[in-house]
């Protein structure tokens, strides 16, 4: 008979967590993957065996390291978007077709074709701005992180780096 040293046991109810727990970091890569292959949390979860769409936001919400691997496989996506983009842009297989006269342009495909790249363009800039946005325009977001007298800047330190900002924006442009 095994001596019991005064220790819990730790036979039935810790293993089926333990599986559980594995279970759902397994489930967790997964949905970071499908994200990474560009699906949506929506259509994720629609999957049979994957958690409610409430689940994974509040994985992004409170589980720092769920959302480290969920912003990097987003970083992942933008570049799964670029090389989509060059795919599409390069892809002239059916821009031309049959017609009356011969091959003739098909000005709905190519169309089609240049939505597709430009939702892509623009989807890659929103995911990774420093990567594909426009580095000339200025983010909404970084108001946040503009010099403010609140971080140590005085009116005139904000006054000097702005009008260096806005003179830089014109040589660009120029």
């Amino acid at each position: 008979m095994a001596k019991n040293d005064g220790r819990a046991l730790t036979v039935g109810p810790v293993r089926t967590r333990a599986r559980a727990s594995r279970k759902t970091e397994k489930i967790r890569q997964e949905v970071l993957q499908f994200i990474v292959a560009g699906e949506s949390i929506r259509s994720i979860c629609d999957r049979e065996g994957m958690p409610c769409k409430s689940t994974v936001m509040n994985w992004i919400a409170a589980d720092p390291e769920f959302r480290a691997g969920y912003v990097a496989a987003k970083a992942l996506y933008a570049e799964v978007l670029a090389e989509e983009i060059i795919e599409i842009a390069d892809d002239a297989k059916y821009d031309w077709v049959e017609g009356e006269n011969g091959k003739e342009l098909d000005y709905e495909h190519v169309q089609r074709s240049r939505l597709r790249v430009d939702s892509r363009k623009w989807l890659a800039a929103r995911l990774s701005p420093k990567r594909y946005g426009d580095s000339a325009m200025l983010k909404i977001g970084e108001a946040e992180a503009a010099p403010s007298a609140a971080n140590g800047l005085s009116q005139n330190e904000i006054a000097v780096r702005l009008a260096a900002l806005a003179q830089s924006v014109s040589k660009q442009k120029g």
